[in-house]
């Protein structure tokens, strides 16, 4: 019987960024019981503009059996302070998933990310039409109008922002995204910890099989052949060089400091902590 309506999120894949959350959304979007809405990113609940709920709902699909789910994966959800309360406002018994990498390489890859980036006139075009709007979101003013700065520059920068600097400048955010044990901490005050599932990204690299049981079973939903699932690896970036010896161990030492705590506050050992 077909039942009219939106499949609305039952759960949201949160973050964070460069950390495999498109490969992960792929993957689990290939569950019979799953129905993906067409676009990865819905960015509804950290939006500087004022959306109607009405116009998130258009982005899912129609319901064709009563029993498919649907979820949507926007990594800037977890570092955006206010969106977690926007999402408890919105749903408070959605569950989440969020994906942990090793916070140096994540950064290092979201700075050569947006190096790629505004080598296109598109986007480029884009940065500067959204900072318009988004007067927060400064990717125009830093990584445009100016010298693209170099790796060992922008964290510098970066970790040196002041209180207000950071509250004023939201955007870029290479090195704060990897402030997850804050941004957890955050989510925790809205919802119960049972309503997460962590992940390690090196574990979703190697044994994929392992981790999307983990997801699956973490959902309520059955058990699938993983073998007829495509999991072959996704949406991979390449470097042109490697991160200096000097930025890791600037980041390293930051990081420890910042995200002290974090395998007790998630309990779960992560791979890349010391």
């Amino acid at each position: 019987m077909t039942i009219l309506g939106k499949v609305k999120p039952s759960f949201m894949i949160l973050g964070a960024q460069k950390s495999g959350t498109t490969a992960l959304h792929d993957y689990i979007a290939q569950h019979p019981k799953i129905i993906s809405p067409q676009k990865k990113e819905l960015h509804f609940f950290d939006s500087c503009k004022t959306k109607n709920i009405k116009d998130y709902h258009l982005n899912f699909p129609y319901k064709k059996f009563s029993l498919k789910t649907s979820f949507e994966s926007t990594p800037r959800y977890l570092y955006y302070p206010e969106t977690a309360k926007k999402i408890k406002d919105y749903n408070s018994k959605l569950k989440f998933i969020i994906v942990l990498r090793d916070p140096i390489k994540r950064a290092y890859s979201a700075w050569n990310m947006y190096k790629q980036m505004i080598e296109q006139p598109s986007l480029k075009t884009f940065f500067i039409e959204n900072e318009k709007q988004c007067p927060k979101e400064k990717l125009s003013t830093y990584f445009v109008k100016n010298e693209f700065p170099s790796f060992y520059d922008w964290i510098n920068f970066e970790i040196n922002l002041s209180e207000q600097e950071q509250k004023d400048i939201i955007e870029p955010s290479i090195v704060r995204r990897g402030y997850y044990k804050e941004q957890i901490e955050n989510y925790f005050k809205y919802f119960n910890k049972n309503q997460f599932l962590f992940i390690d990204t090196s574990e979703l690299l190697n044994n994929r099989n392992k981790v999307l049981n983990e997801v699956f079973n973490f959902l309520d939903l059955n058990p699938i052949d993983l073998n007829q699932l495509d999991l072959s690896e996704k949406h991979k970036r390449e470097y042109s060089e490697t991160i200096d010896e000097i930025s890791k161990s600037l980041l390293k030492k930051h990081y420890s400091i910042k995200n002290k705590g974090l395998e007790h506050l998630i309990n779960k050992k992560m791979s890349w902590t010391s």
